[in-house]
């Protein structure tokens, strides 16, 4: 190649690297991910200021705004919000960034949800009541998201309430209208809060005015358990429960009437209630307060004890009684065995945000008598709300003791003293005319003793079940018999002894 064309050939190259310019050494994906930003908001506010891929813009009358970006991968994680404030009153937050469907190439669709909570001025007026504002010390406000905020008027004039929130719906963000009302007042007695509206909107409205009037309504009082016959103080009134449970009565002011409402009678229809809640429910009408009484509620109990053939066991024999139900043990004194017991029988509890009743139910964990334990702990349970009456089966057998002299085996009437676990000694008479049963003895040991034996007059028993016992004594008979053979015997080897003698003494002389 020649010199010539080796320079014609450089300088044509040097031409195209000049044309091409930077974009020829810069990546090819470069140019593939820049593009174009549409966003709106919602709602549509004019006027906000956001920050997209590094760059500020501005959203237009209509909440929308479009901005270009060197790179539209992951463009939506890039959102936020330059100034949290907009306008002179709100203060806005966002609470959702939304991409939508490409709908051509090089664009990307972005919509902001945004949270709003809104200044809002606070006037109390008189109204048309007599009651001085400045006697209010507590405002507490509600919203249909459900929140609350709770004020001084005499402190605190003005307030921040959220006025719009975004929620999906359908998968589609959609701006909510947060309205406020006023839930109750802490004031003179007799006095409420109302509104020019029956909701106020803080987004459009800078000024709530409050006005105070006096308030009378219903109180609709429900129970849980659902008890009739309990009665309850409403500002002085007293209110009975039906056979569903429910009371009414009307009072001159509904504001915090759930707070002054007390318990009149702890005794209710064949029970005794304990008062441990009073809760607020949605009303059902205007100038209705709903609540909710969470009671506990106890029912007599009589304790019946019987033996294993349910033969009735006197409850003079019985000692304590020790009970177990509802994390409780409840013990009952000797004394106390033969009248009805006041166990708790149902209780209300919250559940999973409800009341809901929870019965309680009870099992024997002892029962003394005499000494020892008459019940397996825990094998008998028993619910207050089905009976009134418990029978409880104790663990009583019967023994039968014959006692026999030894010598003529025949059956032996006589006094015994029959000594219990408790070391109690109980006198008994035992026939001779058959087994003597010792009836409803509890587990244990027992000591028999006889009265009219010599000899073997005394027996240890172990009580663990039906059974029979025989005692073999020395009888006064018995021992006079063996005292006379004794005698007999004694008498006939002393004879024998002599007669013996004799003999030996006649072989004697006859030998000489």
């Amino acid at each position: 190649m020649t010199r010539r064309r080796l320079a014609s050939l450089v300088a044509a190259l040097a031409l195209v690297v000049v044309s091409a310019g930077p974009s020829l050494w810069a990546p090819a994906s470069a140019g593939g991910s820049s593009g174009t930003v549409f966003l709106r908001t919602v709602p549509a506010l004019g006027g906000v200021q956001v920050f997209v891929g590094g760059q500020r813009v501005t959203t237009g009358s209509d909440g929308s705004a479009t901005v270009a970006v060197a790179d539209l991968n992951g463009i939506a994680s890039t959102v936020s919000l330059a100034s949290s404030t907009w306008g002179t009153r709100h203060v806005v937050s966002l609470a959702m960034v939304t991409p939508a469907g490409h709908s051509a190439p090089h664009e990307s669709h972005l919509t902001l949800g945004v949270d709003i909570s809104s200044v809002v001025a606070i006037h109390l007026g008189r109204g048309t009541a007599s009651v001085d504002p400045r006697s209010v010390r507590r405002v507490r406000l509600h919203s249909v998201t459900g929140r609350t905020v709770v004020l001084d008027p005499q402190r605190t004039s003005r307030v921040t309430l959220q006025s719009r929130v975004v929620r999906l719906v359908g998968g589609v963000p959609t701006a909510q209208t947060v309205t406020w009302s006023v839930d109750s007042l802490r004031a003179a007695p007799g006095t409420t809060v109302t509104t020019d509206r029956a909701r106020f909107d803080p987004f459009n409205d800078a000024t709530w005015a409050l006005k105070l009037r006096p308030v009378q309504g219903t109180v609709v009082l429900d129970t849980v358990p659902a008890t009739p016959g309990v009665t309850f103080l409403i500002d002085g009134a007293s209110a009975t429960t039906d056979r569903h449970g429910r009371a009414t009565a009307v009072v001159g002011d509904l504001n915090d009437v759930a707070a002054r409402v007390t318990l009149d009678s702890p005794s209710g229809a064949s029970s005794t209630v304990e008062l441990l809640r009073i809760a607020r429910l949605k009303p059902g009408a205007p100038f209705e307060r709903h609540l909710l009484a969470a009671l506990a509620v106890s029912r007599p109990v009589s304790l019946r004890f019987t033996d294993s053939t349910g033969d009735s066991v006197p409850t003079g024999r019985v000692g304590a009684v020790q009970l177990v139900g509802g994390g409780d043990t409840i013990e009952v004194a000797a004394d106390e065995v033969g009248q009805p017991v006041s166990l708790l029988a149902v209780k209300a509890r919250l559940v999973n945000g409800s009341w809901t009743p929870q019965p309680v139910t009870y099992a024997v964990s002892s029962v003394k008598v005499e000494g020892a334990d008459a019940v397996f702990s825990g094998q008998q349970r028993f619910n207050p709300n089905d009976e009134s009456q418990w029978p409880i089966s104790l663990s009583v057998f019967d023994v039968q003791v014959t006692v026999r002299d030894v010598l003529f085996g025949s059956l032996v009437s006589s006094m015994a003293d029959v000594t219990r676990p408790d070391g109690v000694v109980v006198p008994t008479q035992l026939s001779a005319d058959g087994p003597t049963t010792l009836s409803s003895l509890v587990r244990g040991e027992y000591v028999v003793s006889t009265q009219a034996a010599v000899v073997g007059g005394q027996a240890r028993v172990r009580v663990s079940k039906d059974s029979s016992v025989e005692l073999r004594v020395v009888t006064w008979l018995d021992a006079l018999v063996l005292v006379g053979l004794v005698g007999v015997v004694g008498l006939s080897v002393v004879w024998l002894g002599r007669a013996w003698s004799r003999r030996g003494s006649t072989d004697t002389g006859g030998d000489t």
